[in-house]
């Protein structure tokens, strides 16, 4: 089961459909906090984040890509991936060639997404490198491919924010609309959107 997130379980409503999808399951929660990793602040974002998943009886621990082995994320029950920097947080992924466990385990476990944690999950990243093109400016991909596990569902978190600092952001939007053929589910910070199997609810 995936949960697409923008701002994390941060609404009443996420949170509980976040506290059925592991009812009866392990408490082993792994932390990803790749994307967030270069950010001075991330060690006060982890520890808020830990906290956070406790209330729900989660015991984390942070998993770094490349200095511990792919496999060991199997061994958990939850896999919870921070925000930050998605063509970094992709391009890390790539390096360590872990987008097959990755798939695997949202399959076979819970997977939540914050922000960049959930945008990795669509088939690319192409939109957000046109909207948003100064965060590209230190990874600069070639390949902007992701996941492709969110079943053609593509989306974009905190819309409410880039309103504000995109131009002609919702016109930009409609646009790749007609481009791509499909919706894009523009999310509000508290919204989210899980996706279990071949079907999706939108939680606003």
């Amino acid at each position: 089961m995936i949960f697409l997130t923008s701002n994390g379980l941060t609404s009443e409503e996420l949170q509980g459909e976040f506290r059925n999808a592991i009812t009866d399951k392990g408490n082993k929660c792994a932390i990803i906090p790749t994307a967030m990793e270069k950010d001075k602040d991330h060690g006060v974002w982890l520890e808020e984040t830990k906290n956070e998943l406790a209330a729900f009886g989660l015991e984390s621990d942070l998993f770094y890509f490349g200095q511990q082995p792919n496999e060991k994320l199997l061994e958990y029950d939850v896999i919870y991936i921070c925000g930050g920097n998605v063509f970094y947080l992709m391009q890390v992924i790539k390096q360590c060639c872990a987008e097959d466990i990755l798939r695997q385990l949202a399959k076979e476990k819970v997977v939540v997404g914050v922000s960049a944690g959930s945008l990795i999950m669509q088939k690319d990243l192409v939109l957000i490198r046109d909207l948003i093109p100064r965060m590209n400016k230190r990874v600069k991909p070639k390949d902007l491919s992701a996941l492709d596990i969110t079943n053609n569902i593509e989306h974009l978190p905190h819309k409410t924010r880039y309103t504000g600092i995109i131009d002609a952001f919702e016109k930009r939007v409609k646009t790749y609309e007609r481009k791509v053929g499909h919706k894009v589910i523009c999310l509000e910070d508290g919204q989210g959107i899980i996706i279990d199997g071949e079907n999706h609810r939108i939680i606003e």
